[in-house]
């Protein structure tokens, strides 16, 4: 039986042949210029952590100071709210913990809400009114006496 699979055979340098170029000089100038990117490495590194350490002084001061300026904007809503809210009470007469629950964001809106409550949740104004209310019944002098009184009474019943 014969093999009919061929085999090529690549023939390669031998790396121990002598091509005129000087490695170990070659090796020696990369070592050396390793050596002198590594020292100026550290020689910079204490620059870029001082200058890490300032760009996240200054990230932190911008998220301080965008952290204040939407306080204060919270503050604002909530002081312009606080007017409307009281505007509206005094104009429509429901009351500002009423109106101050409502959705309204801008004083027309909020008024229509409250009007709408006010007509819609209408409470009686209290005890009617009695025409003598407040005031004492005049003092009446009676012509008879008890006696006289109680004798007329049995007369008119037949006694």
């Amino acid at each position: 039986m014969t093999d009919d699979k061929k085999v090529d055979v690549i023939e390669t340098e031998n790396p121990a042949q002598d091509d005129g170029k000087d490695y170990k000089a070659m090796y020696e100038q990369a070592i050396a210029e390793s050596r002198k990117w590594e020292s100026r490495s550290k020689a910079n590194a204490d620059k870029a952590k001082k200058y890490d350490e300032l760009e996240s002084a200054k990230k932190t001061l911008e998220e301080r100071v965008s952290d204040i300026e939407s306080r204060n904007k919270a503050l604002e809503d909530e002081k312009a709210r606080a007017e409307l809210v009281k505007a509206v009470a005094s104009v429509t007469g429901v009351p500002e913990s009423i109106v101050s629950t409502l959705s309204a964001t801008d004083e027309e809106t909020m008024t229509a809400q409250a009007n709408a409550i006010a007509e819609n949740y209408k409470t009686p104004g209290g005890a009617p009114k009695a025409p003598e209310a407040g005031k004492f019944p005049r003092e009446i002098k009676p012509t008879k006496t008890t006696a006289q009184q109680f004798a007329d009474a049995l007369v008119n019943a037949g006694f």
